[in-house]
């Protein structure tokens, strides 16, 4: 198995030409994927998705059904993570405390709120052929319909407002991930 990571702070994958802050390190990106390749092998996109500002619109949609049909044609496939929770407030302010015993009502919100606030990207991510395999971890994330910063056993799923523990990753996210890939065929 052979794991490869890029990430760009503030920028996309597939590359958005009307970015042009991004372009030259995506397009290499794509370029080097493509030509690299094989049967089998897996791309696996982790974009974000800020709430009221996702990136993921008519034309992004279209880049990565094309990338995911570049990559069939290739013998692999493309996996595009759905939406994380993401929160208003630092982790610091939802652990407990022996001045702060309650936890704040904003480090709690409804899986509902979060699937509303980005329904225009759900749209799209529906839409996808075979070609792009959306994983969603908001499922394992939110159990009964429920986000929190902190799980059950009072330990922070995020190191801020946006970005998993190792733990969340390890608990979370890693066998239910994994059991996704068995579920679509997608590991050998």
């Amino acid at each position: 198995m052979s794991i490869d990571s890029t990430t760009v702070s503030g920028c996309n994958f597939p590359h958005d030409p009307s970015n042009r802050s991004c372009g030259d390190i995506q397009i290499k990106k794509r370029e080097r994927i493509l030509s690299s390749i094989n049967a089998g092998d897996l791309e696996v996109i982790s974009n974000r998705y800020i709430i009221n500002q996702s990136w993921l619109n008519e034309a992004a949609f279209k880049r990565l059904e094309n990338f995911g049909e570049d990559i069939a044609l290739k013998g692999g496939k493309v996996i595009l993570f759905a939406p994380t929770p993401e929160f208003d407030l630092s982790i610091a302010l939802c652990k407990s405390e022996w001045f702060r015993p309650f936890q704040n009502k904003s480090c709690v919100v409804s899986e509902k709120f979060f699937r509303s606030k980005r329904e225009k990207s759900y749209k799209l991510l529906n839409r996808f052929s075979d070609n792009v395999l959306v994983y969603d971890p908001m499922k394992k994330l939110c159990p009964n319909g429920v986000c929190s910063m902190m799980d059950n056993l009072n330990k922070p799923l995020y190191t801020d407002t946006d970005h998993f523990t190792d733990y969340a990753n390890i608990e979370y996210l890693y066998n239910d991930f994994l059991n996704f890939l068995l579920e679509n065929n997608s590991l050998y």
